[in-house]
């Protein structure tokens, strides 16, 4: 089944109420004045201030390891 087909039976299956707050959210993001992309373009020079920055607090021991923050994130979100 491809996306499309698995999205139009999902669209069949839900009530007519959810489908329209579907279609209201859809046409939203169609009409919406907002860029597509929610991320700002970075410079080099702004890339590598972060990575200092970043550098930095890894050395002071402010940084988190990844396991445990991927652990922490998801049993909030109940995925663990």
């Amino acid at each position: 089944m491809s996306t499309l087909d698995a999205t139009v039976s999902m669209l069949e299956a839900m009530p007519e109420d959810a489908r329209i707050k579907v279609m209201e959210f859809t046409q939203k993001l169609f009409t919406s004045k907002k860029p597509a992309n929610p991320f700002v373009s970075a410079g080099q020079e702004q890339i590598f201030s972060d990575l200092a920055e970043s550098r930095q607090q890894i050395s002071e021991g402010k940084g988190l390891d990844m396991g445990n923050a991927l652990i922490k994130i998801g049993k909030q979100h109940g995925f663990v």
